[in-house]
């Protein structure tokens, strides 16, 4: 510093030297602090980001693996039954009955067919083809598929679609008592198991000599006919060379005709007679089951994926096997945003025909690329838009295909907590100057005030004005101060630490009757909590026989057999993930899904009111009473709140409450009875019987407590 600096330095105040020390050294702190603020902050938000979509890619997985492997199982299982051996060989032999007696159709009969095929079916698989196909080339060609599907499509009354509701043709054929035989339990498979259609084939000519939803593929040869090229012959084809017991071949996706051309997939196994191979077993695979797991029931926004998220799968040749987002929410838009892209133009044209992007966009980003080589991970790449994104990614594991699933959201919209934190952070620095500024100025008067003080009295000692002492004993005054000080911390540190006790204390006595999350917005202030929550499934469960049983005892005994039942239900909803609300004497009441959401919600709860079942039965045992349980269950939108100010409750109402609280007063003792909303999630239905009377459809069952 130059000697002329130094002298002007000197010329400044003290006060002023004191100020710049305290300003430059809070402007270094905050800098400092914001920096490492700003970059931890920048790396824990990027870190949760990357988290929450691998996570969220890696729960898609789970659900689709699972639901190839499910249906696998499930296939395998089908196979072995007894009525599925019975039917392939009645089936068969109805139908060989039919070939071989050589059965015809007249000429109506023959240009009604043809009508179909040109009026009916050919103009909406033009529309979804690249190529013009001709009603010659899609009439089937044997008099015995002619012949079924004049009987079960063309005379069949119900619309296309919904062909499968037929249970018999009145044509008093064998086949067709087979079919009445067969169909209702058949087509109940489908239903429930979601596929979207059945099939039966026979390996010796590959005819499909059933099909649940009969389609244009019913009645016709997978070797020879129009259909040998599809992805039904391919992996029935690939069962027939190498027909394993027990092994479940599936298909890629491709294009369909049966199915206007539509991308299509099929499961397929060997049905066996003890040891002889009869015949194949073939299911159509629900394109809607896995455009549902991977869209989350286009739940995006509400699963935290935003408005640009999204989470799709990709084939080995970089084709979708899911839809796009963009294709479900505005499909005039998405094609729109395909136009200035360098898809092919067929595909483009595949695209907006069919509404549709499975085999249809292409994708080939890094991600896709690692992915199909066997990487996951996540990194930021450029999507099949050309938009910049922030994508995670790793193959599936599913036998017999080789896909990849991609979890992706757009880098602005992903980025933007990461600006929004870098905005709040500035703003928060540029207060925190302003006021460390105006503290500074404060502190700096206040503190060398009795600086001022002694130059004031020197100088009027030496100018003679006064010979006053200053009387200013700093040992005795700050020491005084600082004794006080230690004191005052003392005592507030043992105030604090009582309080934080008692808050203690208050907040252990809040979870005792509230939800956790509840309980948070309570401390916060919330006054008026009250929500609308939908997909919750609400149960009201009866003691019958404690009211005499009491009567007997004192009531301190009384209120310990009751308690022990009323811990094992607590014990048990905890186990299960299942909310209490409360208990009024021997009624108990329950939900799931209130407070965390779940897609399992009604059957979990079920779950839970046979282990309640299992309870009363071991206290039973255990006593020797004769108590028993009636319990209510519906589903559906309730309302949550606290409800009372000084004695206040967590409390839900609302249709489904008490829905199930009537329905748990109409059950008869030592019964479930469950709404038909909880009733259609069921797994296990076969156990369920509709019950008679009642306010609505309800349905019953005895729960069997030493077998669950």
């Amino acid at each position: 510093m130059r000697k002329g600096n130094i002298k002007l330095f000197h010329k400044v105040s003290i006060k002023s030297k004191f100020l710049m020390m305290i300003l430059g050294i809070a402007v270094v702190c905050i800098a400092v602090i914001g920096f490492q603020g700003l970059s931890h902050g920048k790396t824990s938000l990027k870190t949760s980001m990357y988290d929450h979509l691998t996570s969220i890619k890696s729960a898609r997985t789970e659900q689709i693996e699972g639901y190839f492997k499910d249906s696998q199982a499930l296939m395998k299982t089908f196979a072995s039954e007894h009525t599925i051996i019975n039917a392939m060989s009645e089936f068969k032999a109805g139908f060989n009955l039919l070939d071989t007696y050589n059965v015809g159709i007249d000429e109506n009969k023959s240009r009604a067919i043809m009508l179909f095929y040109k009026n009916k079916f050919l103009p909406y698989l033009n529309n979804n083809a690249l190529e013009e196909y001709s009603v010659t080339t899609l009439l089937p060609k044997k008099p015995v598929a002619q012949y079924l599907q004049y009987h079960y499509i063309i005379k069949n009354p119900s619309k296309v679609g919904k062909k499968a509701l037929l249970r018999v043709a009145n044509d008093k054929s064998y086949y067709s008592e087979v079919h009445h035989k067969y169909h209702l339990s058949l087509r109940e498979i489908v239903k429930n198991q979601d596929f979207y259609d059945l099939f039966l084939i026979d390996p010796k000519n590959g005819h499909i000599i059933y099909s649940v939803n009969k389609g244009a593929e019913f009645g016709t040869d997978l070797y020879n006919g129009v259909y040998a090229q599809s992805a039904l012959a391919e992996v029935v084809r690939n069962v027939i060379n190498k027909p394993e017991k027990g092994v479940v071949k599936v298909s890629d996706f491709k294009a369909y005709m049966p199915a206007y051309n539509t991308a299509q997939a099929f499961f397929a196994v060997p049905i066996y007679n003890q040891n002889k191979f009869i015949g194949v077993l073939a299911a159509q695979v629900s394109v809607e089951k896995i455009n549902d797991i991977t869209t989350g029931y286009q739940k995006w926004e509400h699963e935290g994926l935003g408005k640009t998220g999204e989470v799709y799968l990709v084939g080995r040749d970089y084709t979708m096997r899911s839809n796009a987002r963009g294709i479900i929410e505005n499909p005039e838009e998405y094609e729109a945003l395909i136009e200035n892209t360098e898809l092919k133009s067929d595909r483009k044209k595949l695209i907006k025909a069919t509404k549709s992007t499975l085999l249809h966009q292409k994708v080939t980003s890094e991600s896709v690329k690692l992915a199909t080589e066997g990487e996951s991970g996540t990194i930021v790449t450029r999507n099949y838009l050309g938009k910049k994104v922030l994508s995670a990614y790793s193959p599936l594991k599913i036998e017999g295909l080789n896909w990849s699933i991609i979890a992706e959201k757009e880098i602005e919209e992903a980025e933007a907590p990461i600006r929004d934190f870098q905005n709040a952070l500035l703003i928060s620095s540029t207060i925190l100057a302003t006021l460390i500024t105006f503290y500074a100025i404060w502190l700096a008067y206040t503190f060398l005030a009795p600086l001022t003080t002694m130059s004031r009295g020197v100088k009027n000692i030496i100018n003679k004005k006064s010979n006053a002492k200053i009387n200013l004993h700093r040992d005795d005054e700050f020491g005084e101060l600082s004794d006080n000080i230690d004191k005052m911390i003392e005592t507030i540190n043992t105030q604090k630490a009582e309080l934080e006790a008692k808050s203690k204390e208050s907040d252990e006595l809040l979870l005792n009757i509230l939800p956790q999350s509840i309980a948070t917005r309570v401390k916060n202030g919330e006054t008026h909590i009250a929500e609308s929550i939908n997909n919750v499934a609400v149960l009201f469960s009866t003691l019958q026989g404690f009211d005499q049983l009491s009567v007997t005892m004192e009531a301190k005994e009384s209120i310990e057999l009751l308690n022990e039942i009323i811990n094992e239900f607590d014990d048990k909803a905890q186990k299960f993930g299942i909310e209490k609300i409360t208990t009024i004497g021997d009624s108990y009441m329950a939900a799931s899904g209130l407070i965390t959401p779940r897609l399992d919600y009604a059957r979990k709860l079920v779950e839970y009111a046979h282990e309640m079942f299992s309870v009363i039965e071991l206290f039973n045992a255990k006593h020797e009473t004769e108590l028993s349980l009636t319990i209510g269950i519906d589903a559906g939108e309730v309302m949550a709140g606290i409800v009372g100010k000084y004695k206040f409750v967590y409390d839900i109402w609302g249709e489904a409450v008490n829905d199930a609280n009537r329905i748990s007063h109409e059950a008869q003792t030592g019964t479930l009875r469950v709404s038909k909303s909880v009733y259609d999630q069921l797994t296990n239905q076969e156990n369920y019987l509709l019950c008679e009377g009642g306010s609505e459809e309800t349905y019953g069952t005895k729960p069997n407590t030493k077998e669950s």
